[in-house]
């Protein structure tokens, strides 16, 4: 990965999140482990889950096993993604009284890589929507080409 991403990427994605939350309309979804809908919200938890996209993508690709920390307040639940032949197994684990149930989905491998590379996609297009310069700040321009 090394250059792709400026060394502020984190501060990015949060003034990306906020913006995009002030311009409403977008949503961001996750369901599993026995919720369909989690309670999720664009400033907070979007913006946790995309500081993490890049990693998880690259992990995911390179079957290696990664972690993805849904750390907001309410939601404090970890994901652990592990490649098993050409699935990927993911581990929900809580840190409130919210209990997983199950505990494991698995995925294709094919089927979740193209999930998260539309969702880096669908991140861009919302920028490009609201008119938001950051849309110019790598990796952006290469997500909205659909080169997550």
């Amino acid at each position: 990965m090394g250059n792709e991403l400026a060394d502020d990427y984190d501060t990015l994605v949060m003034e990306a999140c906020s913006a995009l939350s002030d311009a409403e309309g977008g949503s961001f979804h996750i369901g599993g482990f026995g919720s369909d809908e989690w309670p999720l919200d664009v400033a907070y938890d979007l913006s946790a889950f995309m500081e993490q996209l890049p990693l998880l993508l690259a992990g995911v690709r390179e079957r290696r096993e990664v972690e993805v920390d849904m750390y907001s307040q309410g939601i404090e639940r970890t994901l652990t993604f592990r490649s098993v032949e050409n699935r990927v197994m993911i581990h929900c684990e809580s840190r409130t009284e919210w209990v997983p149930s199950p505990e494991f989905e698995s995925l294709a491998q094919s089927e979740l890589v193209s999930m998260l590379s539309k969702l880096a996609q669908d991140f861009a297009r919302g920028l490009k929507a609201i008119n938001s310069e950051l849309l110019d700040v790598a990796p952006f321009p290469r997500w909205l080409a659909g080169k997550a």
